[in-house]
Order: C-alpha cells, then structure tokens, then sequence
C-alpha cells in the first residue's frame, strides 16, 4: 500500500475522501481495493491521529492496533479480533463503536464521525463482497492473538466462573448496556460451556451458539448481539427471558433446557446478576 500522503480531515475538507462510489460501483481488482483502503481507512489507522476511535469506550482499543501492514491483513486481523462480521456488515461491532463518539472538538465533529462510519461500512461491505477475490488466505492475521480489548479476571470456562464488578450508573448509553452483560453475564458463561460456545462443535447441535469466545469486553459485546438476535430478552417481562428460564432448574420455575440445570433456584447469584442485567436492558429499551 502506498504511504497516505495527506491527513483525513483535508480529504473530507476537499472532498477528496472518496472512490467515487457513487458514480462507479467498485470492482473486485487490486487497483480498487488498494484506493477504497489508502483513501478512507489508512488515515484511521495512523495511531497518532486523533478520531473517534481513540475514544471508544472499551479501555486501551484505538484501530491502529488492528494495523497489520496492508489491507487484508488489516481486515483479516478485524476478522479473527471479532469487531468485523463478514457474514453481516451492518452488525459489525466496529460500526458500534464509532457511532458512540461525542463530539468534543473542532477536529471530532459530527461530520467526521458519520464520515468515519461511512468509510469502515463501506470497506467491510466491499471486503464482504471482494475479499475472497483481492485477498489471500492468511494464517495468524494477528501475528501472535486476536487483539485483547481489556483482561478478565475469570477463566473462559469452569464452576468456578463468577461475576465482575459492575456499578450502574443509572444511564442507557451502550457503553454501559455492555459493561453490564460483561459483568453480570458474561462472566458466568463458565456454566454453559461447551455447549452454546460458538467455538464448539458437534452436539447438541440445536443448542444456540450464543456466546462468542474470545477477548473479554470484544467477546461480551459480541455475546450481547447474540442474546438479542436470538430473542433471548423479554422486554415487557424480564423474567420471562429465556436466558433466564432456560438455565433454570423447571422445578424453580424455569423451561426445560437439554443441558441440564445450571441455576438451582432464583437465589442463585447467577440468576440475580443475569436479571439484573437483563433489567438495565429492558429499561433503556425505546
């Protein structure tokens, strides 16, 4: 890839930041792959810039650390972290992230905001679309793992799983939606392994592999898309979500679940923190 020669914010200014997509559809070449990666996604990698993605709210994640030398590495790195979805653009996690910036300067504005969305969707799409075709396949696009978004302090798996701090502060904004389920879901997932990991295979192969393994807060926010697509959470009822009345015992009035009991009863912390959040959810639903 060519050296960016010029900033991202005079491209916008100029107009410049562009493939003329509009006019012309791009086709799945070197030569347009190349300009859609140096015109609107190079200048969010340059670590010393500043941009809505040195704001994101998971702690220490800036996109230069997905920076691995060229496009498809760039891309096959997003991949494997899990903060692209190749199989649906839209619900990539990096879209999230941009969109949660505030303007807080003459440099982050609303415009740069929605331009910066705008450039990662349309390179996610084209590589959805073209990067069988412009790419080849890449072992370790990482280099060493998937690109950590901060530490657990529990282990992926084992009864020994158990919650995380976590302190409502009473808003709805998604940064905290997510640090919730982080804390008071996610961190329990130990008691569904292996079964609705999305890493696991075999049987029981009708078991929803809702639980996406990986970095802690990427692998929650993940998980959290997950639980929602599937219809998980009872919005009018929360304790009528099914991922609070599947793990639990029928007896203690939960539904019958192939994987056995993995909450005893509602006294259960597991089943506290899982409402809890589930609560947070409901509430700040519009």
């Amino acid at each position: 890839m060519r050296t960016i020669a010029r900033s991202f914010l005079a491209g916008l200014a100029l107009g410049a930041v562009h493939c003329d997509s509009d006019e012309t559809p791009l086709t799945c070449t070197d030569h347009d792959a190349t300009a859609l990666f140096d015109e609107r996604i190079a200048p969010l990698l340059q670590s010393d810039r500043q941009s809505t993605c040195n704001q994101c709210h998971l702690s220490g994640v800036n996109l230069g650390l997905y920076s691995h030398g060229d496009a498809c590495g760039t891309m096959a790195c997003m991949v494997e972290s899990g903060i692209v979805d190749l199989d649906a653009p839209d619900q990539s996690v990096v879209l999230t992230w941009i969109l949660r910036a505030e303007p807080d300067s003459a440099v982050v504005t609303d415009e740069v905001i929605r331009a910066e969305h705008d450039a990662m969707r349309e390179w996610i799409e084209y590589n959805a679309r073209c990067g069988a075709q412009v790419c080849p396949p890449i072992d370790n696009p990482c280099e060493a793992a998937p690109v950590q978004a901060g530490s657990c302090d529990v282990p992926p798996a084992g009864p020994s799983t158990g919650p995380r701090p976590f302190d409502d502060g009473g808003d709805c904004s998604d940064a905290t939606i997510e640090a919730g389920f982080a804390a008071l879901v996610y961190s329990w997932r130990g008691r569904c392994y292996p079964c609705h990991f999305d890493s696991h295979t075999g049987d029981p192969e009708d078991a929803p592999r809702w639980i996406v393994d990986g970095a802690c807060d990427l692998g929650a926010a993940a998980s959290l898309h997950e639980v929602e697509r599937l219809g998980l959470l009872d919005r009018a009822d929360p304790t009528q979500s099914l991922l609070l009345l599947k793990p639990l015992a029928v007896a203690a009035g939960g539904v019958e679940h192939g994987g056995h009991d993995k909450m005893e009863d509602t006294a259960d912390p597991a089943y506290q923190d899982f409402l809890k959040w589930i609560e947070l959810w409901a509430r700040c639903q519009p």
